[in-house]
C-alpha cells in the first residue's frame, strides 16, 4: 500500500481574476461597450498561467447590435456562427391530444373497473376498537334476524375469524319479516319465492350487497344450512337462496333468485351447533358473470307453510375471482360451450347472464 506524505501533496490550485469594463459613442451617434478579463491561475506548482480575453458589443440606437469576443488567439467568432439555433417547431411531430386523452380515460375507467371487488365478504370489517367485538357487516346492507358469529357457534368461519349468519328467527338483533317485505328487499317481484321454492314462504330474512365486475369474473361464497325442522321434510321445508341482478335505481323485480339448500339435504347431522338440532356439510357456489357491469348480490332464507319451528344459513368468504377472460356465452342447461367458454366454466357451477342462472354441465353441486 501507497504511503501518502503530506509534505509533498500539491497545494490547492489559487485562482485570481480581474475585469474592467468601458462605455464610448462614436462621432456617427455609435454606442460602444467593451469588456476585458484577465484570470491567473497558480497551479501551486511554481507555475502560473494567465489568460485573457475581451469581448465588445456596437449598438446603434440600440437596435440590431453586433457582438464579438476576442480570446487570447486573436481570432473573432460570431455568435450566430458558434451557436447556431435550430428551429424545431415544424419539425416535431404532432400529436392528436383529444385521442390520448380519450385513450388515456378508457384506460382509467377500465383499471377501475378491474379492481372492483366484493367489499368485506369475510364479515370481519375493520379492526375493532378495545372492547368491540369483531366483525360487522359493513358494506352490506340487512333485514330481519342477522347477526355476526364466530367458531363459538359450533361450526367454524371458513375464512378469517367472522361468519354471518341469517335466520328465520328472532333474536336481539330484530325478527324476521314477511315474506314480500324480503322479496322487495332482494329486488325479486312479490310471490316470486313461493313458485321458486314450491311452497307457501312465509317470512325470513335477508343481507344484500352491490359490486361491480368484469365479464368471466366468478362469484364464490361458502355455507351451511342450519335447521330446527325435522329432517328430511316437504311441508315446512325451509329453504336458503342466492340472488343476483344488475343493479339499477328500481331494481324491484329485476333479480333472480337460486334456491341452494332446503331441509331435504342429505348430509344434515347433529353438529352441536348453538340453537339449531341438525346442520348441513359446508358447501361452496361458484358462478361465472357472462356480462360486465354492476350487480346486486343477496342472500336470503325463509320459513314455508309455518313459522313456529326456525331454520338459519351460515354465510362466509364471499369474494369475487377475477379470471382475466373476456365476454363468453353461456353455456346451455344441456352444457354445450364454445372454445372460449372452457376455460371460464370448467370450474364453476353455474353462468348469470340475462336469463338468469344456468346450470354448467358436469357440476357435482346439488344445488343443480
Amino acid at each position: 500500500m501507497a504511503d501518502i506524505n503530506p509534505t509533498t501533496t500539491p497545494e490547492l490550485e489559487n485562482n485570481t481574476s480581474d475585469s474592467q469594463s468601458s462605455v464610448s459613442i462614436n462621432p456617427d451617434g455609435t454606442e460602444v461597450r467593451e469588456a476585458e478579463a484577465v484570470v491567473s491561475v497558480d497551479d501551486g506548482m511554481d507555475g502560473t498561467t494567465t489568460d485573457s480575453g475581451s469581448a465588445s458589443d456596437t449598438n446603434t440606437d440600440g437596435e440590431d447590435g453586433t457582438d464579438s469576443m476576442n480570446g487570447s488567439n486573436g481570432n473573432t467568432t460570431s455568435e450566430d456562427e458558434t451557436n447556431p439555433i435550430t428551429d424545431l417547431t415544424n419539425s416535431a411531430p404532432q400529436e392528436d391530444i383529444s385521442e390520448v386523452r380519450r385513450t388515456e380515460s378508457e384506460a382509467q375507467q377500465s383499471s377501475l373497473m378491474s379492481i372492483s371487488s366484493i367489499n368485506n365478504g369475510s364479515f370481519e370489517g375493520n379492526p375493532p376498537e378495545p372492547g368491540e367485538d369483531r366483525g360487522t357487516f359493513d358494506n352490506f346492507r340487512t333485514i330481519g334476524d342477522t347477526s355476526i358469529e364466530t367458531n363459538d357457534i359450533g361450526i367454524a368461519p371458513t375464512d378469517a375469524e367472522s361468519q354471518a349468519l341469517i335466520t328465520t328467527g328472532f333474536s336481539d338483533s330484530g325478527g324476521s319479516v314477511e315474506e314480500s317485505d324480503l322479496s322487495e328487499f332482494l329486488g325479486l317481484t312479490s310471490g316470486s319465492l313461493d313458485a321458486l321454492l314450491d311452497g307457501d314462504a312465509t317470512e325470513g330474512s335477508g343481507i344484500k350487497q352491490t359490486f361491480t365486475a368484469q365479464a368471466g369474473d366468478i362469484v364464490e361464497f361458502d355455507y351451511t344450512l342450519l335447521t330446527n325442522e325435522a329432517t328430511p321434510t316437504g311441508i315446512f321445508n325451509d329453504s336458503a337462496f342466492f340472488t343476483l341482478g344488475k343493479s339499477s335505481n328500481d331494481s324491484s323485480g329485476a333479480n333472480f333468485a337460486l334456491e341452494i339448500a332446503d331441509t331435504s339435504d342429505p348430509t344434515f347431522s347433529d353438529k352441536s351447533v348453538e340453537g339449531y338440532s341438525e346442520a348441513t356439510d359446508t358447501k361452496t357456489i361458484k358462478v361465472a358473470i357472462s356480462e360486465a357491469g354492476t350487480y346486486e348480490l343477496g342472500f336470503g332464507i325463509v320459513d314455508l307453510s309455518d313459522t313456529i319451528v326456525d331454520s338459519g344459513i351460515l354465510v362466509d368468504d364471499v369474494k369475487l375471482i377475477s379470471t382475466g377472460v373476456g365476454p363468453f356465452s353461456s353455456p346451455s342447461v344441456e352444457g354445450t360451450q364454445t372454445e372460449s367458454d372452457g376455460a371460464i366454466t370448467s370450474d364453476v357451477d353455474f353462468t348469470f347472464g340475462n336469463n338468469g342462472f344456468e346450470p354448467v354441465s358436469g357440476s357435482s353441486n346439488p344445488a343443480q
